[in-house]
């Protein structure tokens, strides 16, 4: 069974205290976008080093439920890691990992990245929550791969590369993987008008068989190859 994470809006700097009974209005409209599993690679990319913070695993629920108490029964004051940042400076942090990320993935992925940052500066409140709540059994694994997927974007962000077998290395090499199924959503999730149409239709233009230009140069060559090697078999025929 996957997992589902969640980024959204906030209207404040952290994730919502189910101690303080926060989720039951949390939601109203809110826009949020959903991934299966982990955190896409769009998503990391408008967070640095400084975004990382905890919430106790209790508190993914509002206290005076079932579900809360069942949870501090079984969790007490055990946190897991999430990601929250200023609207603003995650937008600014996106698009100045702009040529770096599209270094690693494909400079025809470029418009995805153009148009994820617009979707979250227009759509998205005062602050950026990556909600991992799904994650929060696990995660005392799941913290220094936050940590290193954070601290490989500010090396990219400075121009430098990404750590040899890191886990920012992993991500691209996935998405280089599975890009044909779906590309916008391996990047950045789904949601509410996202993507829209005039992107998967501007990504649809720029579909190619997916080769090389060497392989293609290849086929090329190929081609006018067998077209000699046929009129070269009509002129022996006619001889």
């Amino acid at each position: 069974m996957s997992l589902r994470l969640h980024l959204g809006d906030a209207p404040f700097p952290r994730m919502p205290d189910g101690s303080a009974g926060e989720w039951a209005g949390f939601f109203d409209g809110s826009a949020e976008l959903v991934a299966k599993d982990w955190p896409p690679l769009l998503w990391w990319a408008l967070f640095g080093p400084g975004d990382l913070a905890e919430a106790r695993v209790a508190d993914t629920e509002d206290a005076g439920t079932d579900e809360h108490a069942e949870l501090l029964d079984d969790w007490g004051a055990t946190t897991y890691p999430y990601l929250v940042a200023e609207r603003r400076a995650a937008v600014a942090r996106l698009r100045g990992r702009r040529d770096g990320l599209t270094g690693l993935i494909g400079e025809r992925y470029a418009p995805v990245v153009d148009a994820f940052a617009a979707y979250v500066d227009t759509r998205f409140g005062p602050y950026v929550l990556l909600r991992t709540g799904a994650l929060a059994g696990d995660g005392d694994r799941v913290r220094p791969l936050f940590a290193e997927t954070l601290a490989d974007l500010e090396r990219l962000g400075a121009g430098q590369g990404p750590a040899a077998g890191g886990p920012l290395s992993g991500l691209a090499a996935d998405f280089r993987r599975w890009r044909h199924t779906d590309p916008v959503r391996l990047l950045s999730g789904t949601g509410p008008d996202w993507p829209d149409d005039e992107l998967r239709e501007r990504l649809a233009a720029t579909a190619g068989d997916g080769s090389s230009p060497a392989h293609r140069a290849v086929a090329r060559w190929g081609a006018v190859a067998l077209l000699v090697l046929g009129v070269v078999a009509l002129w022996v025929r006619a001889a």
